[in-house]
């Protein structure tokens, strides 16, 4: 089984205009719930399912009890908690920082150098074509939008480029307009 990949320009405000190189992003098939990985574990472990999500509600809690003491938490063979913190305002010396200034940035993962070997060991990537184009003969702004996870504003920017550089021809107008590859 592959993963299946997309390209997609990063995005760079400082060079407007500019050809932007670009980068690879997952096409994701969906996400598992909790309740779904436990299932899995149950079908393929032969555990009792109570116990599995037992299990997995008491790591959880343990985790959060952790991290709150201000601990880095080791996951099995999966990697590292963290927790990460900033403050609200700039701050050259330390006398001048106060508590309240100091808050929770986010919760980091580092994972395990040999848990990504593994992942990457048997990894096959596979590059995503969208069948958009062969069942649509044109496309509209916000049918973009969707398909390559942009804002409406930066759509209308890639489309409009699109269009300067002779790879779309725009037809319509108002919230009419669709858009179809140029001969």
């Amino acid at each position: 089984m592959s993963v299946n990949y997309d390209l997609y320009e990063t995005p760079n405000p400082d060079k407007e205009g500019e050809v932007l190189p670009l980068h690879a992003r997952v096409v994701l098939k969906g996400s598992y719930t909790a309740e779904e990985i436990a299932d899995q574990v149950v079908a393929f472990q032969r555990m009792p399912h109570a116990q599995v999500v037992g299990i997995i509600e008491a790591i959880s809690k343990e985790l959060r009890h952790l991290l709150l003491k201000g601990f880095s938490v080791e996951l099995g063979d999966i990697g590292y908690f963290t927790l990460s913190l900033s403050v609200d305002k700039e701050v050259t010396k330390p006398k001048a920082l106060r508590s309240p200034s100091v808050s929770l940035k986010d919760i980091n993962l580092r994972i395990n150098r040999q848990f990504k070997k593994d992942i990457e060991s048997e990894l096959v990537l596979q590059r995503y074509h969208s069948p958009f184009r062969v069942k649509n003969p044109c496309i509209n702004r916000q049918d973009y939008a969707s398909l390559v996870g942009k804002t409406k504003t930066q759509a209308l920017k890639d489309t409009n480029t699109f269009i300067g550089q002779g790879i779309l021809r725009k037809y319509g107008t108002g919230r009419s307009v669709v858009y179809i590859k140029a001969e």
